[in-house]
């Protein structure tokens, strides 16, 4: 096992703090996402999202039942290919530690977060990735698809080309509008009880089960889930909460600040 803690201290640049941060963010968020191959209607949407990220393809790999994971810029992710822990301990510095099994995984995630280049996500895919992508499924790729189960499937629905479109659109407006509102209450003053100013965040996994993507976040080592779902009203669910109910100040302030 390697571990590395590093600091970067931006008090001399702090217009590139906010760009450092978020650039980890979702980093981290595209190295912990996935879904079970298994299940038709996760597969298409996880292609549509996956589409959506520039330099960024999925494989397969086996945890007692067929999952896809994210591939980005080369690099294949899993659960066990990387941790990294977030603290910010000051206005402009902020520390992290990376943990892998893989001692090169480690330098590979410092050199990611800290190169130049900008991770872009929500792009429109070209039709070449899109084909490329899909003979990594099990599924031919016939739409529309039909979705049947209980609650919000109760009923029969045809999903369309372009509700997955609409759906992956939206559901990166969220991942923006957690990561800024991350951003928000990890540079808020101690003095306010909903700061997270020297708390340790980890998102621990992001997994989508049709069509919703479920957040699990640890502050401190409690954990938090955020459910994602594009259909909804709403859009944005706690599912488990700690004691000082972080997870809905995260919900408050994505539906306050960023029109969702």
């Amino acid at each position: 096992m390697t571990i590395e803690v590093i600091q970067y201290n931006f008090e001399e640049h702090p217009e590139q703090f906010s760009t450092y941060f978020k650039k980890v963010m979702k980093l981290l968020i595209i190295s912990k996402l996935n879904c079970i191959e298994t299940n038709r209607l996760s597969v298409k949407y996880f292609q549509a999202l996956v589409s959506r990220i520039e330099g960024c393809d999925f494989h397969s790999i086996k945890y007692g039942k067929p999952m896809l994971f994210t591939k980005f810029l080369g690099y294949e992710f899993n659960y066990h290919t990387v941790r990294v822990i977030i603290k910010t301990v000051d206005r402009f510095a902020i520390e992290i530690s990376i943990e892998s099994i893989i001692q090169e995984f480690v330098k590979t995630f410092d050199e990611l977060s800290s190169d130049a280049r900008e991770i872009k996500w929500n792009v429109t895919p070209s039709s070449d990735n899109v084909q490329k992508q899909s003979p990594l499924t099990r599924f031919p790729d016939v739409q529309p698809i039909e979705e049947r189960g209980g609650g919000e499937n109760s009923a029969s629905q045809i999903v369309s080309k372009d509700e997955e479109k609409e759906g992956a659109k939206i559901i990166f407006h969220l991942l923006d509008s957690l990561v800024g509102s991350l951003y928000i209450l990890m540079n808020l003053s101690k003095k306010d009880q909903s700061s997270l100013l020297g708390k340790n965040v980890e998102i621990k996994d992001v997994s989508l089960t049709r069509r919703i993507l479920n957040m699990e976040i640890l502050v401190d080592n409690e954990t938090i889930i955020l459910d994602f779902n594009s259909k909804t009203r709403n859009k944005v669910f706690v599912s488990l909460d700690n004691e000082k109910k972080v997870g809905e100040t995260i919900k408050n302030l994505m539906l306050q600040n960023y029109a969702i």
